[in-house]
């Protein structure tokens, strides 16, 4: 005997209108205008314009819709570093499951909480911030992490879930035993130095 499907939240439509439709296409088309025309392609001046605290010097290599659908719920601080593929959670997603079933329960959800990330902090490549998690000063996540709790200042996290793994003072140290010195600041030559280390010719 099959067990009858769930009806479907009253805010969730099977069937898409063409109003809908133009609704959806006319915001697509405001958000375009804004980041484009009004901000020039900045995306740094596009997520200031959504609400979201930026500090001076910050360098965000995210896309913009990696910032969360609450922009607003965001703060960096300044020279603060996040890598490509990061993402920012500020809300609950999970609700969806139950919410038609909580009273006074939003089609937005109900559980929300602000990240932030404190002046000079690196963010790693694809690392994930959950929902009230504040990150630094001088801290690093780590490439990959996903973050569920604070990370407090002058520390590297890294895994899933993040932990600490050392300070940054530490990392500097290992770091310094690795790093390659004398690399050049102009990229062809740097291409230059470092093919010809490692694959024993240019490329």
């Amino acid at each position: 005997m099959s067990t009858p499907a769930a009806p479907a939240p009253l805010w969730v439509s099977g069937e898409r209108s063409a109003a809908g439709s133009l609704g959806r296409l006319a915001a697509y088309a405001a958000r375009l205008f804004e980041r484009w025309v009004l901000c020039h392609g900045d995306t740094v001046a596009y997520l200031r314009r959504q609400g979201m605290r930026i500090g001076p010097h910050a360098a965000l290599l995210a896309r913009v819709q990696d910032f969360g659908t609450e922009p607003w719920l965001v703060e960096i601080g300044a020279r603060v570093s996040v890598a490509s593929g990061a993402v920012l959670v500020t809300h609950d997603g999970a609700s969806r499951v139950f919410r038609e079933r909580i009273p006074g329960g939003s089609a937005f959800g109900n559980a929300f909480a602000p990240i932030r990330i404190l002046d000079d902090s690196m963010i790693g490549l694809r690392a994930i911030l959950m929902p009230g998690v504040t990150v630094g000063p001088r801290s690093i996540v780590g490439a990959g992490s996903l973050v569920t709790r604070d990370v407090p200042p002058d520390t590297v996290v890294g895994g899933s879930p993040a932990r600490v793994l050392c300070t940054v003072e530490q990392y500097e140290r290992q770091y310094r035993e690795r790093m390659i010195p004398g690399l050049s600041s102009d990229r062809a030559e740097l291409r230059r130095q470092l093919t010809r280390r490692f694959w024993g010719e240019e490329r």
